[in-house]
C-alpha cells in the first residue's frame, strides 16, 4: 500500500495526505481515520490527530487501538486524566493490551499516583513478559518509592530483554556509587557509543551515564568529556533566551514590589499550611524536604508545578489580557478564591487534610515568591542556597528535561544563576515575604542545628527522625532519588574543585555578577 510505503520511509505528511484522499472515497472507514491520525501524531499535529481518532471511534466504538492512540494524543495535549480514561477503554476492549497498560502507568506516574502506576506496569508485564519498557518504567516507580534493590532487578531485566536499551543503562548507573570504571554497565555503554547510527538522544543518555561512572571513580577529565558531549547534544535541541529570562526577572521585580505586597488584600488566605522550599535546582531542596517531612507535623506534597501553572493561567482567572506577572493586580476576590482553592486541593491531594504543614518543594517557585506572598501572606518559605560553582556543575551533570533549557551550557547556567540571585536579592528586601535561608553546606555539616533553626521558624518541637531522612516514607521523583535514600553525606561539598579547569565560562559569568 502506497501510504504504508511512505510511512516506512518517514514521509508522514505524504502518508497522511494519501489517507485523506482515500477517505474521500471511503469516508466510513474507521481504520483509515485511525491511520491518518497516526500519521498526524507523528507530525505532532495532536489536535488534528485527536479529531481523526474521535471519528474512528464514532464509526467503530469497540476499536481498541483507536482508543489507545487517542490516549497517547491526549497525553501529548496535557489532558492526562482523559488519556487514562482512553487507555482504560482500550484495556476493557482488549484486556491484553500491553501498550495501554504501560502508557497508562506513565501518566499515573506523572500524576504521582505511584501505587496505581506500579499496578499498571505489573499488568503490562503480565500481558507482555518481553516488554522491556514496562520493566524499566516499573524500576523507576520502585526507585521513586525507595526500593532500590527491586528497582535494580527491573532495570537488569529490561537490559536482559534489550541489551542496547540506553534508558535502562542510565537508570542502572544511578543506583550506586562506582569504585571502578571496569564494570558491565560501563563496558556496555562504551560499546553502544562505538556503534554507528546511534541517535543523538541515546548518545546523550549514555554519555550522562558514563560521565557519572567516571565521576564516581575520580576520573574527572574523562567524566567532564562525557558530560560535555551529552550537554552539547542536548543544547542543540533547545534555544535558551537570555534576554527573555532577564526581562522576566525585571517584570517580577517591577510588579511584586514592596508597596504592592504590603497592601492588605481582601482575598488572601490565612492558611499557614503551604511550606515552600525553593532555590536553584540541585541546591539541596530534595534533601531538606526529606529531613523536614520526617517530622510528624510536616507532610510532603512533592515537587508541584501548580503555582507556575496557575501563574500561566492568570488571564483565565482575571478575565483580562495581561499575562503574568502584570495581571496579578487585576485579580478579583472571587477569582482569587478559586485559584487558592485549586492550589489547596492539589497540595493536599495525597496527604489528607490534617497535617499542619505540607511541603511544596518545586525549586523554581523562587520565581513566584511575590505571587505566593500575595495569595498566602502567612506561608513560610525556605530558601536553600549552595556554592554557585557546585550548583552550576551539578546542573550541568544532571540529565534534566529539555524544558530546563539553561542547564546544557555553562555560560547559560551562569546567566540563569545570575538572574536567580538578582531576584532572590529583591525578595529579601520585602518584609512581607516570610523567608528563611539555609545553605546546603550547613545542612550536611551541621544538620541538627540547621534543622532546629527551621523547626523554630515553624514553631515546631524537635523530633529525632529529622536526622534520618533516608527513612522518609514519601516518594521522591527528582534527580536525587538515590542520594536521599542514603544517610546524610558531605562528599559533594566543593565538588567543583575537581573540575576547576573546565569551568571558565561558568566562572566568568558568575564573577561578572560578583557572585564568586
Amino acid at each position: 500500500m502506497l501510504a504504508m510505503n511512505e510511512q516506512s520511509q518517514g514521509n508522514f505528511q505524504a502518508a497522511a495526505d494519501i489517507f485523506r484522499l482515500m477517505l474521500t472515497v471511503i469516508p466510513a472507514s474507521a481504520e483509515l481515520h485511525n491511520n491518518r491520525g497516526a500519521m498526524l501524531q507523528q507530525l505532532r499535529k495532536h489536535s488534528e490527530a485527536l479529531a481523526c481518532y474521535d471519528k474512528a471511534i464514532a464509526l467503530k466504538p469497540d476499536y481498541a487501538n483507536a482508543h489507545f492512540n487517542r490516549g497517547f494524543t491526549l497525553e501529548k495535549l496535557g489532558r492526562r486524566e482523559e488519556a487514562v480514561a482512553s487507555y482504560d477503554r482500550a484495556i476493557a476492549l482488549k484486556p491484553d493490551h500491553v501498550g495501554a497498560y504501560n502508557n497508562r502507568g506513565v501518566i499515573l506516574q506523572a500524576l504521582r499516583r505511584y501505587d496505581d502506576a506500579h499496578a499498571s506496569y505489573t499488568r503490562a508485564i503480565a500481558a507482555g513478559p518481553n516488554n522491556f519498557e514496562a520493566y524499566n518504567n516499573l524500576g523507576i516507580v520502585l526507585l521513586n518509592k525507595g526500593n532500590i534493590t527491586q528497582a535494580g532487578k527491573m532495570f537488569r531485566k529490561a537490559l536482559e530483554l534489550k541489551p542496547d536499551f540506553p534508558d535502562a543503562l542510565f537508570n542502572l548507573t544511578t543506583l550506586c556509587k562506582y569504585s571502578s570504571a571496569d564494570n558491565p554497565e560501563a563496558a556496555s555503554i562504551r560499546a553502544l557509543l562505538a556503534r554507528p547510527g546511534i541517535s543523538p538522544d541515546d548518545q546523550a543518555h549514555l554519555n550522562f551515564a558514563l560521565g557519572k561512572i567516571y565521576d564516581d571513580c575520580g576520573r574527572y577529565d574523562e567524566a567532564f568529556g562525557c558530560f560535555r558531549q551529552a550537554n552539547e547534544l542536548r543544547n542543540s535541541r533547545v534555544s535558551y533566551d537570555a534576554r527573555a529570562v532577564t526581562k522576566q526577572t525585571d517584570d517580577l521585580i517591577a510588579v511584586f514590589n514592596q508597596d504592592f505586597l504590603t497592601k492588605p488584600s481582601a482575598f488572601a488566605s490565612s492558611s499557614q499550611a503551604p511550606l515552600f522550599i525553593v532555590g536553584m535546582p540541585r541546591s539541596g531542596t530534595t534533601l531538606f524536604a526529606s529531613i523536614l517531612s520526617n517530622h510528624p507535623a510536616i507532610a510532603m506534597a512533592g515537587e508541584l508545578s501548580t503555582i507556575g501553572d496557575l501563574a500561566a493561567r492568570l488571564p483565565e482567572f482575571t478575565g483580562g489580557k495581561l499575562p503574568y506577572p502584570s495581571g496579578a493586580g487585576e485579580l478579583a476576590p472571587i477569582a482569587a478564591n478559586r485559584l487558592i482553592s485549586e492550589y489547596e486541593k492539589r497540595l493536599r491531594r495525597d496527604v489528607g487534610p490534617d497535617a499542619p504543614y505540607v511541603i511544596d518543594k518545586n525549586p523554581l517557585n523562587f520565581r513566584h515568591l511575590g505571587f505566593i506572598s500575595m495569595l498566602y501572606p502567612q506561608a513560610r518559605i525556605i530558601h536553600c542556597t549552595r556554592h554557585p560553582l557546585d550548583t552550576g556543575l551539578s546542573n550541568y551533570f544532571q540529565r534534566f528535561p529539555l524544558n530546563l533549557d539553561y542547564c546544557f551550557d555553562l555560560r547559560n547556567i551562569g546567566h540563569f544563576y545570575t538572574e536567580y540571585a538578582r531576584l532572590m536579592a529583591h525578595w529579601r528586601k520585602i518584609p512581607a515575604i516570610n523567608l528563611i535561608e539555609i545553605s546546603y553546606e550547613d545542612m550536611v555539616s551541621k544538620t541538627e542545628p540547621t534543622t532546629r533553626k527551621i523547626l523554630n521558624f515553624l514553631a515546631l518541637e524537635w523530633d529525632d527522625r529529622c536526622l534520618t531522612p533516608q527513612t522518609n516514607k514519601y516518594p521522591v521523583e527528582t534527580a536525587s532519588m538515590w542520594q536521599v535514600r542514603q544517610p546524610i553525606y558531605g562528599h559533594a561539598l566543593g565538588r567543583w574543585k575537581h573540575y576547576e579547569k573546565h569551568l571558565a565560562p561558568l566562572r566568568e559569568t558568575l564573577a561578572a555578577a560578583n557572585l564568586i
